[in-house]
């Protein structure tokens, strides 16, 4: 298969506050929380500002420019709440439905693939801003939100299985490392089975690790699955180790994870559907735009040996970051 040059488009259609402050701060009463539940639920008008950000955060012209820069496919978060109608929610989400409709629809225009990627469950996969409401890890604990979670998969699929934009379906972004692997796998094979009944051959899978990667070897290895991938997040600051790693080292990390990650790629195509050059102050011998661009290059160097990277993320409002894509392009530091 080609190997996936990507970039996600975070913040579009699941809120995440540090990536756009100003959508929250606008808000005439108080956000308290960093996720799409607190915006819902505190905003007196959230129907309307975030039709808005629909519009207006990622247009023709950004896909057109991530084109240019020999991009070949964007990753789109997307939340489980797609379709209310169907599967009504405690809180009160909006749909971007209508949107990601359109959203395929200019990408596949400029002749971009897409990787629609299951960001949030309900109860919360993870607990995390990204996962939807903050503070709340009780996806696994309810059969009843695995259902719904297998079956709003089968609904997208249904949706977009024959839309010429889409490459790929993620079953479910980062299950936290506290939710069982037998559970995750059980969750796994429902889920593959759902897909792959509904989706062209062509169409790929894509599971991620649930942030342990080894274990998924011999689970892979077992299974004679069609047209799969798995996906592991890589960001060197969350770690406290990165912290205190002199620059050499922490320069050469990625290097070092190659081992592991082309082994399991023997068995399944492997994707870091996640990375950043975002970093912990680290003594360097050199400017910090110095220290960047050999972060950026050691990491495409090292994940280029697989089948895919996806760089997080496309924009942020911060715009000297190491997590903005495109400004990270326009001031040099990073060469895709």
């Amino acid at each position: 298969m080609e190997k996936i040059r990507a970039v996600n488009l975070g913040g579009w259609f699941v809120l995440e506050r540090w990536m756009s402050p100003a959508l929250f701060d606008a808000s005439p009463v108080p956000i308290p929380k960093q996720c799409e539940t607190s915006f819902v639920t505190h905003h007196p008008d959230a129907a309307t500002a975030l039709a808005e950000h629909w519009r207006t955060w990622i247009t023709t012209d950004d896909i057109r420019w991530l084109r240019a820069q020999g991009i070949n496919l964007v990753r789109i978060p997307i939340p489980w709440w797609l379709f209310p109608d169907r599967f009504p929610a405690e809180y009160p989400y909006h749909s971007p439905l209508a949107f990601l409709d359109a959203a395929l629809d200019f990408i596949a225009a400029e002749g971009m693939r897409v990787m629609l990627d299951l960001h949030t469950a309900p109860g919360s996969q993870n607990g995390f801003d990204n996962g939807g409401i903050d503070g709340v890890l009780s996806w696994h604990l309810d059969p009843k939100n695995v259902d719904v979670t297998v079956a709003v998969l089968g609904e997208i699929a249904k949706r977009y299985r024959d839309h010429p934009a889409l490459h790929s379906i993620q079953v479910l972004n980062e299950p936290h490392w506290t939710i069982p692997l037998q559970f995750l796998g059980e969750f796994y094979d429902r889920a593959y089975a759902v897909l792959r009944t509904i989706l062209r051959p062509e169409t790929m899978i894509v599971f991620h690790d649930g942030f342990r990667f080894d274990p998924w070897e011999d689970f892979f290895a077992a299974r004679r699955w069609k047209n799969v991938a798995l996906d592991t997040h890589l960001y060197q600051c969350f770690n406290p180790r990165f912290h205190t790693m002199k620059a050499e080292e922490f320069l050469h990390f990625p290097e070092t994870l190659l081992p592991d990650l082309e082994r399991i790629e023997r068995t399944i195509p492997v994707i870091v559907g996640e990375w950043s050059l975002g970093a912990h102050r680290i003594a360097f011998d050199g400017t910090r735009e110095e220290f960047e661009r050999r972060f950026a290059r050691s990491q495409m160097d090292a994940y280029g040996r697989l089948s895919g990277w996806v760089f997080w993320s496309y924009r942020i409002a911060e715009r000297d970051s190491g997590w903005n894509f495109r400004s990270l392009v326009e001031r040099g530091i990073l060469e895709p």
